[in-house]
């Protein structure tokens, strides 16, 4: 999966030179884990210095004063961004995929054999229509439906009822690989029942497209788990926000 340096602030000088600083930080926003992988590790298979993990764990840094890679604001902006990130299920997976039959790709179901193979980028490759694709389902769709019947002030307070979720255990600054694990555990719902019809390759052998079908039902199905993640998403961040040493 990635992103685009685009958006409000494409043109803004700070952002401007901060894409300049790190090209990469596209890919800070996820880590491209199969469809069932739950073991997570620093330097492990599929984890990278520029996943969102690591990139976490540097703004944590900045904001301890380990670091001076960027400015703390950054820091911060970073935290608020990508814990919330981390906890979308989608960008924490990908379905990695056997294209020898095209018109009959398999979704590997052995995350153990998935490394190489051709993936999804975090659902961005799955076209339920013609245009919409998986990853702008969960990114975008599924969370105005958790908000459509109230304001997102509204949502807050919904969010900020008790039960919270409960403290991360362990120390704080291995919280984010908890986080992903977790994530990727909720991801493994985000792919069920889906069916896989014809795949497009691109000439380096990327996956251009799948087109899939959604099993009956599948986004009421999903919305009580957008609305879990928000849920863990706002008390975590609010937990690590107090749990760091500031410098």
């Amino acid at each position: 999966m990635a992103h685009h340096h685009s958006g409000p602030l494409k043109d803004d000088p700070e952002a401007k030179a901060f894409n300049s600083k790190f090209p990469e930080n596209d890919s800070w926003h996820f880590v491209n884990l199969p469809v069932g992988f739950t073991n997570y590790s620093l330097g492990g298979p599929y984890s990278s210095p520029n996943d969102i993990v690591h990139a976490l764990r540097r703004a944590i840094d900045v904001l301890e004063g380990r670091s001076s890679q960027f400015t703390k604001v950054q820091a911060l902006r970073i935290i608020v961004h990508l814990v919330g990130d981390i906890h979308q299920p989608l960008h924490t997976v990908s379905g990695y995929y056997d294209v020898s039959d095209l018109d009959q790709p398999e979704l590997i179901s052995d995350p153990n054999t998935a490394l190489g193979k051709p993936q999804d980028r975090g659902g961005n490759q799955l076209f339920y229509t013609t245009s919409q694709e998986l990853h702008a389902l969960w990114d975008t769709k599924l969370v105005v439906k958790v908000a459509t019947s109230t304001s997102f002030q509204k949502l807050a307070e919904i969010l900020s009822e008790a039960p919270l979720a409960p403290q991360t255990s362990g120390n704080y600054h291995a919280w984010p690989m908890k986080w992903v694990k977790d994530s990727e555990t909720v991801a493994i719902g985000a792919y069920d029942g889906i069916q896989f019809g014809t795949a497009k390759l691109g000439e380096d052998g990327s996956i251009e497209r799948i087109e899939i079908k959604f099993p009956s039902r599948y986004v009421p199905a999903e919305v009580p788990r957008v609305h879990a993640q928000l849920r863990k998403a706002a008390v975590h961040l609010a937990q690590l926000l107090n749990a760091i040493q500031y410098e």
